[in-house]
């Protein structure tokens, strides 16, 4: 019975340990492409309207139109969707786009750019730092009772 516990700890904490690398990957990934990025004004250009998702909806994209530091025009669509659209035509906003492929472009927003390290990181830190927590107020217990 004693082996169910260590082998449930040891799967918890991997499970946080791997979310964390993740999510230390993923911050290392933003990190490098805002290092290499040229930072421009963007003009909301409408929408891309994609069905699914879990309530079987549509979700919108906005499509943004910005001129690169050489005078390019770029169009692109952010990677994040809503059910409704949080911009209005023509709205200007800033983004950052990596100068050698300037259709990578990302909005310069906390939700754009940190929510995945943010939750993953966090995650990971939860399990991993939970089951360790646990566990030593477990041992704390028993060794109360000796």
């Amino acid at each position: 019975m004693r082996k169910l516990p260590a082998a449930l700890f040891g799967s918890v904490v991997l499970i946080g340990l791997v979310l964390l690398g993740l999510g230390l990957f993923e911050l290392g990934g933003v990190v490098a492409f805002l290092a290499r990025a040229e930072q421009a004004e963007a003009r909301f250009a409408g929408a891309v309207a994609r069905s699914g998702g879990n309530h079987g909806g549509t979700f919108l994209y906005p499509t943004f139109q910005f001129q690169t530091a050489d005078g390019r025009p770029i169009t692109f669509t952010s990677s994040s969707g809503s059910t409704s659209q949080p911009y209005a035509d023509g709205e200007r906003v800033r983004i950052a786009y990596d100068p050698r492929r300037p259709e990578d472009a990302r909005l310069l927003s906390f939700l754009t750019l940190w929510i995945a390290p943010v939750l993953l990181c966090a995650a990971g830190l939860l399990l991993a730092g939970g089951a360790i927590a646990v566990r030593a107020a477990l041992a704390r217990q028993r060794r109360g009772r000796a």
